[in-house]
């Protein structure tokens, strides 16, 4: 009885890790880049906004910020409205991409060793089936 319930609970684990794996530490990560850039938001930043505008930043405060998108033209944003910096060079987004690739083939390594894992799983419960009901023919 105890192998059924642990044969029954494979799948769930299997989800729960490919959740957890695919969905929540991406975002997680992403999420703590994001608020790492907006806090070392300076004055003199170049930066777009998630909106499109393109700017420098003059002044800021706690969650507002004023930037400078022509001359004598200066509109107040908030802090989460800054999409990302204007002055992003080549190579640190040649090194984002390369990350991206180097993650997105660790990820389908990984869900091919879980794929594999899972049909060993699914072979090894029926293999236990199989076992439970010729043990029951022979004492039925």
């Amino acid at each position: 009885m105890d192998t059924s319930i642990i044969n029954a609970a494979w799948p769930f684990i299997i989800m729960a890790l490919l959740f957890y794996f695919m969905l929540y530490r991406p975002q997680k990560k992403q999420q703590n880049q994001r608020s790492t850039m907006l806090n070392s938001l300076k004055v003199g930043t170049k930066i777009v906004t998630i909106g499109g505008i393109y700017g420098e930043i003059t002044k800021i405060t706690d969650d507002k910020i004023s930037v400078k998108i022509a001359d004598n033209v200066e509109i107040k944003i908030l802090r989460s409205a800054v999409g990302n910096l204007q002055n992003l060079s080549a190579l640190e987004a040649a090194k984002t991409t390369k990350a991206d690739k180097a993650a997105e083939a660790a990820k389908e390594k990984a869900e091919a060793k879980v794929e594999e894992k899972t049909e060993k799983v699914e072979e090894k419960a029926e293999e236990a089936a199989k076992d439970a009901a010729d043990t029951e023919q022979k004492n039925g």
